[in-house]
Order: C-alpha cells, then structure tokens, then sequence
C-alpha cells in the first residue's frame, strides 16, 4: 500500500501526447494570437518551462522545453529543432542555476527567466548565423534578446506563485507557522 504502482506504457505515452498537444495550443496562442507590445511577442513556452523547471526539477523542465520548442519550430516554421534546442539549453541551465535557491525567494523566477531568456536568444542567434544566414549580433540583443527577456519578466512571478501554488495543493503540503 506504501508503494505507488507503475505507469503502463500507454499511460506514459498518452501524457507525453497531452502534454505535446497542450504546448502546441500554447505556442499556436503565442505565435497566432498573443498582442506583440513594441512588435515584441510575449515568449510564453519559454515562461512556462522556467517556471514548472523551477518547481518540478529540471527532466520535467527538458520535457516542457523540447516539446514546447518542437511545437514553435511548427508554428513559426523554422528548421525543425531551433527553438527546441535553444529553450532546451536556456531552461536546464537557468533551472540547474537558480533552482539552488529557496523556493520561497520571490526572486527566483525572475533570475531564472531572466538567465533562460538570455540564453535562449543567444543560442538561437548562434543558430540562426550557422544554419540560415549570419546576423548582426548587437542588433539582434536590442531588438530581441533585451524586449522579450524584460516582457518575459513581467508575469514571471505571478505565474510561478500559481505553479508553487498548485504543487502545494497537490503535495497537500501544510505550511508550518514558526
């Protein structure tokens, strides 16, 4: 009774689908229909890994992140493994790195979106000048790496406060008044 029984393969498969099929609406939300403030669009699959990365640990976070950057690569129709690959790099290390702090600090998650993002664009742009054509590197960091990465910050702690939220919620945790 102690023990939790094993998942079937096809439990196992049929989350890994949800979940691919979630994070599609998601970027389909993200890259068809979301307001672009500043001609900047709000990066929600790279939000929503750092922030379950920082809750869940960072397998969970590389799931979200390699699904997540599939389903941009469909949608924004780049080369199939640019943005995955790039949200894989940015929500490991950005999870690894700050997940060594409290997860009560309310900084958490913005220094972990805010090194996420950073490192996102970095290896997209470093993509971009191996696979496509070489860019400008200055202007690429003005014009996208700087506005998404402070866009992104916005609603990086509220989101992460209903991701903490919910973990607590299904962990049935108590909080302890000291």
């Amino acid at each position: 009774m102690g023990h939790s029984r094993q998942r079937r393969i096809e439990e196992i498969v049929v989350h890994e689908v949800a979940l691919f099929a979630a994070l599609f609406v998601v970027a389909l939300v993200q890259t068809a229909l979301l307001p672009r403030p500043f001609d900047v669009p709000l990066n929600l699959i790279l939000l929503l890994a750092v922030c379950h990365g920082l809750i869940a640990g960072a397998t969970s976070a590389a799931r979200w992140a390699f699904y997540g950057g599939l389903a941009l690569d469909l949608c924004a129709m780049t080369f199939a493994g640019m943005h995955a690959l790039a949200l894989l790099t940015g929500v490991i290390v950005s999870t690894v790195l700050v997940s060594r702090l409290s997860r009560e600090n309310w900084l958490v998650p913005i220094l972990g979106v805010a090194i996420g993002a950073f490192l996102y664009h970095a290896v997209y742009a470093l993509l971009l000048t191996l696979l496509v054509a070489p860019i400008d590197f200055e202007g690429y960091a003005l014009a996208a790496l700087l506005p998404d990465t402070l866009i992104a910050l916005i609603p990086a702690l509220p989101l992460y406060l209903v991701f903490r939220w919910n973990e607590d919620r299904v962990r049935r945790r108590v909080p302890v008044d000291v």
